[in-house]
């Protein structure tokens, strides 16, 4: 609306689906399951802000940091950084299988997502599904995404990303804020995407002159 002046049509945001793997088959990495780490899944682009988490690994030295995408030209850019770093504490997991993929959400601390740019933001409600506390930036889409039971970072400086992931995990440890997160994440469902737009294209015929 900003860019194209008001519309003479009300506009309905219709949110897409995401898919439980919670009760999907999950397979273990072997060389991750000796001590609790952060998750960050993506195609590891440079929008996905994958600086900002290096620079959160920077400033906690002594906290595992899972990087989890598919191999790109970009991931050899952050292998280097990561090395030139010296960023002992990061681990580039690449090209993970669904069960992986599934394994390493059920058993992270959390998940880490500070994009630059979403259209939607489907790996956030992946993780929500499993009851994670989730850490999000507040542009473009995540906020509707994770609403109140998301984490967002005001700053992208690595000690400002650590005390926000710090707070969140300690609030998130209350009893009953796992369910809660779970919860949010369902309402993502593709049945619920099915029905409003069903129920929308009923809207409009009946509408028809």
């Amino acid at each position: 609306q900003r860019e194209l002046a008001p519309l003479a049509t009300p506009v309905q945001v219709i949110h897409n689906g995401a898919t439980d793997l919670t009760a999907a088959p999950q397979s273990a990495i072997a060389s991750l399951a000796d001590q609790p780490y952060l998750l960050h899944i993506s195609r590891l682009a440079p929008s996905k802000n994958v600086a900002a988490l290096l620079a959160l690994a920077a400033a906690w030295p002594e906290q595992r940091l899972v990087l989890a995408g598919a191999t790109s030209p970009y991931t050899a850019e952050v292998r280097q950084q990561i090395a030139q770093r010296g960023l002992h504490n990061v681990v580039l997991q690449l090209d993970v299988s669904e069960a992986q993929k599934a394994w390493l959400y059920a058993r992270c601390q959390g998940f880490d997502f500070p994009s630059l740019a979403e259209g939607f933001g489907l790996p956030p409600i992946e993780a929500m599904h499993f009851g994670k506390p989730t850490f999000l930036s507040r542009l473009t889409s995540l906020p509707e995404v994770g609403g109140n039971c998301a984490h967002y970072f005001d700053s992208f400086e690595g000690p400002a990303m650590r005390a926000v992931v710090q707070a969140g995990l300690a609030a998130d440890a209350v009893p009953g804020r796992a369910e809660a997160i779970a919860a949010h994440a369902r309402g993502f469902s593709w049945q619920r995407c099915a029905a409003e737009h069903i129920a929308l294209y009923q809207r409009l015929l009946a509408a028809r002159p």
